[in-house]
């Protein structure tokens, strides 16, 4: 089978969806003359000659017998075109019709449209698709098939795994069950133990009890008996210390006495003191002053003194070099000397032994 080109897929979904429209409206089209949906009509501007024409059509087709059936089909197909185009492109029309009080239409043609509403949408997937995309539908399909199985495999490897997980857990609960009769058992033996330990121990008390109060008993009457020792013991030490207490009060009040002799005393001291303190802080104050003013004094001779020893340095190390340049001076003149009192030796001697070559010769020739 050929696959339809676009144009003519085009042209099928365009069939398909104008016949679904076309039976949509007609489902709001009353299959009896109605006068108020007629009037409905005319009071919009609604033009009803065609819905007129379409009652009288079907009126008159249903009083023709089985001969003139082709011919009654042919005029209420073309009477019904009619009416659809009209609704077609009137919308006003169809608004009318869809607001008037109509009947239901019956369940076996809504079920049609609903199929062929169906069928128009199936076609339109299918006309819609090329043969890659066909192709590639069917082999997803295959895989979900292929998914599905595994999956179905799965939940029965898995129901296997459930049911084993089940016995075991059935043999796990019934081990449970016999620890918890054991533990049981266990219960109720230490539940009596205890009792009965229970028992001895209220008995251990009670006997305890009865030791303590009766103990307790003989404490208190020494007790009492202690209590009346110290209650005279009180009393005897009460009068005492009334009597030191007195004592000691005469003693308080006389040495009372004594520390106000004695804080009077220590206050004419201080008195005494105070004044001398500032009579002596006086004194230190002019002190302080007179020994700034020396400071001042001796500073500024220490400067001058400074400045002086710093100008006797100065001179000092003038007379020094004066000093050094008449040495070096002395030192030159006595070098000259020498060398000039050298030259005159050395002359002198020159000159005397010239002296005595010419006294010998003199005397040789005399010989």
């Amino acid at each position: 089978m050929n696959k339809l080109t676009s144009v003519e897929s085009q042209r099928v979904m365009a069939v398909l969806g104008d016949m679904l429209d076309r039976l949509n409206y007609l489902t709001y089209v009353p299959a009896a003359p109605e006068a108020s949906l007629l009037g409905l009509l005319a009071e919009n501007g609604c033009p009803t000659a065609a819905l007129e024409a379409q009652w009288a059509t079907e009126e008159a087709c249903a009083k023709y017998d089985a001969s003139h059936h082709d011919d009654a089909f042919h005029k209420v197909k073309v009477a019904t075109r009619s009416l659809c185009r009209l609704m077609r492109e009137n919308p006003v029309l169809v608004n009318a019709f869809f607001s008037s009080p109509t009947k239901e239409p019956p369940d076996d043609m809504l079920q049609f449209i609903k199929y062929l509403s169906e069928l128009t949408d199936l076609s339109f997937a299918k006309l819609g698709k090329t043969v890659e995309e066909e192709t590639t539908r069917l082999e997803m399909m295959d895989n979900i098939y292929n998914r599905r199985k595994q999956a179905e495999d799965e939940l029965v490897q898995l129901r296997d795994k459930l049911t084993e997980l089940r016995k075991a857990k059935e043999d796990e609960t019934s081990h449970l069950d016999i620890q918890l009769q054991k533990l049981k058992t266990e219960l109720s033996t230490i539940n009596k133990n205890t009792a009965n330990e229970l028992t001895l121990i209220q008995t251990q008390v009670k006997e305890t009890l009865d030791k303590a109060f009766e103990k307790q008993n003989i404490d208190m009457q020494a007790l009492v008996e202690r209590h009346t020792q110290l209650q005279r013991k009180l009393e005897a030490d009460t009068v005492e210390h009334r009597e030191l207490e007195d004592s000691l009060r005469k003693t308080k009040c006389k040495i009372g006495v004594e520390v106000a002799a004695t804080i009077d005393k220590y206050d004419v001291e201080m008195t005494a003191l105070a004044t001398e303190i500032d009579a002596i802080q006086l004194q230190y104050s002019r002190e302080c002053k007179e020994l700034h003013e020396l400071s001042e004094h001796f500073k500024k001779i220490d400067e001058e003194q400074r400045r002086i020893d710093a100008e006797e340095k100065i001179l000092e190390g003038v007379r020094a070099e004066e000093r050094r340049q008449l040495q070096v001076l002395h030192d030159a003149a006595t070098k000259i000397q020498k060398v000039f009192r050298g030259r005159q030796v050395r002359k002198e001697l020159a000159s005397k032994k010239k002296g005595k070559k010419g006294a010998k010769g003199k005397a040789k020739k005399k010989k």
